[in-house]
């Protein structure tokens, strides 16, 4: 991960109008994708010819709000606040300018970006809008930057299911790497044009598993960066014929795939989470890293851990990632470099690591709820318990082990519930509960193979 930095300033508005019209004036591009969020994190897009991309595009284009909060597989949740509620009705596309990029796996198409409306006001069941909801209650005097590290598993697919495309946990084995140069060429060669330029890749722990790191940004920036990493890693596989997914835990006995973010602060150019002299002696801390913001920063993101672990694990399959003495988070804890807490102060510029998303989530919210929960810390002066070295399962509170329990914490989370809006967690909760209802339903085969023959 690249040191966190202070944002780039902004570039005006006519500019990038200037160069998306551009771009969509080549003759090649015969095809724009306007793309979205839905509430998991999955690109959703209408395909429309350039020509009337170019005529409409100001208006945006209409879209059914029932398509932000569907499951995975599109079963369609009830109570969302965006289906029955509003008779299953269209909001628009509006597309955003600076977000247009050339498909780097195609010769003949482009997508922009979109944020979803009603009229003229943003639809707040869509992640896109939470996250700004939640930028434009920051304090003026904080410049945020985020960093996201995110692990996925590469597969091939055989007639016996899922393989992965290296053999064993070969961490950082050179061989290994070698083995998937042929995708990571492809993946790193498209990635500037699309935006989203990666800086490098290394084998992880479980077989097949691959991290993939990219530039800081600012926390918008930084998520539609994200969205378009997570679509360019599943479109590159499957351009090799192999399938890339962020599946939390897709093999039992095997590593789980997180979503590490790193948020860093700024003012006046000064990292506000880095400790000086006082802090050092105030807070009795030999470490001498972290100053009382970002302790506030801290005790927020711990004290609203169990509504996180909801929005960052949206997943059934993602809770068995949260096991004990792994590098995965197992509780609600925090500490100086240590992987097996929840919230790690990595070596290097300061910086605060959540690392209880999976990376399955969606970048939208679990930005928005990192950020959101470390402020209402600051807000309310918390002061975090002292951290924790070595594994602090048994004498920290373990994050919810279901979902069932973490979507109760989330619901029962005003503060969260305040910040990315009440009809973002409407419809993340009613979508999440869809699915439960829809396993609970599944007979599997594990459990005719304990049940049939010996009840």
């Amino acid at each position: 991960m690249t040191d966190a930095s202070r944002p780039a300033p902004r570039e005006h508005e006519d500019d990038h109008v200037e160069r998306m019209l551009d771009l969509l004036s080549d003759p090649d591009i015969d095809h724009v994708f306007a793309e979205f969020s839905d509430i998991n994190g999955i690109s959703r897009t209408k395909q429309l010819r350039t020509d009337y991309f170019l005529d409409s595009w100001a208006s945006g284009f209409s879209v059914n709000l029932l398509l932000l909060a569907q499951t995975p597989r599109n079963a369609v949740p009830e109570g969302s606040g965006v289906g029955e509620e509003i008779d299953y009705g269209d909001g628009t596309l509006r597309p955003i300018p600076h977000t247009a990029r050339r498909l780097p796996w195609r010769d003949d198409a482009a997508r922009v970006l979109c944020d979803v409306v009603d009229g003229d006001e943003p639809v707040d069941a869509s992640p896109r809008t939470a996250l700004a909801r939640v930028l434009e209650s920051t304090p003026d005097e904080f410049e945020f930057t985020v960093g996201s590290e995110l692990e996925f598993y590469l597969l091939s697919e055989t007639e016996e299911g899922y393989e992965p495309v290296t053999s064993h946990k070969h961490e950082c084995i050179s061989w290994a790497t070698e083995e998937v140069s042929a995708y990571y060429n492809d993946l790193a060669a498209w990635s500037d044009e699309y935006g989203a330029s990666v800086t490098s890749l290394m084998h992880e722990h479980g077989a097949g598993q691959l991290e993939v790191l990219f530039e800081y940004g600012t926390p918008m920036g930084q998520a539609d960066d994200t969205f378009d990493f997570k679509r360019l890693v599943k479109q590159t596989g499957r351009c090799h014929d192999l399938w890339a997914t962020f599946m939390a835990k897709p093999f039992g006995g095997r590593a789980g795939s997180g979503y590490h973010l790193h948020v860093g602060a700024f003012r006046d150019g000064e990292n506000v989470f880095e400790a000086d002299d006082a802090d050092v002696v105030a807070n009795n801390d030999d470490s001498g890293s972290l100053s009382q913001t970002g302790r506030q920063f801290v005790a927020g993101i711990v004290d609203h851990a169990e509504a996180l672990a909801a929005l960052g694990t949206p997943t059934i399959n993602g809770f068995k990632r949260y096991e004990r003495g792994s590098f995965a988070p197992y509780t609600a804890s925090w500490g100086y470099d240590n992987r097996m807490t929840g919230v790690r102060i990595p070596s290097g510029t300061t910086r605060i690591e959540n690392r209880i998303p999976s990376a399955d989530a969606n970048p939208y919210i679990v930005i928005a709820a990192t950020i959101a929960a470390g402020l209402d810390g600051i807000e309310r002066e918390l002061e975090p318990e002292p951290p924790v070295s070595g594994d602090p399962a048994g004498d920290w509170p373990p994050l919810p082990q279901s979902p069932e329990f973490a979507l109760a914490a989330l619901e029962s989370d005003d503060t969260l519930t305040a910040r990315l809006g009440d009809e973002l967690i409407q419809a993340f909760v009613a979508a999440k509960r869809a699915e439960l209802e829809s396993f609970r339903d599944t007979v599997t085969d594990w459990e005719r193979e304990q049940y049939v023959k010996t009840l």
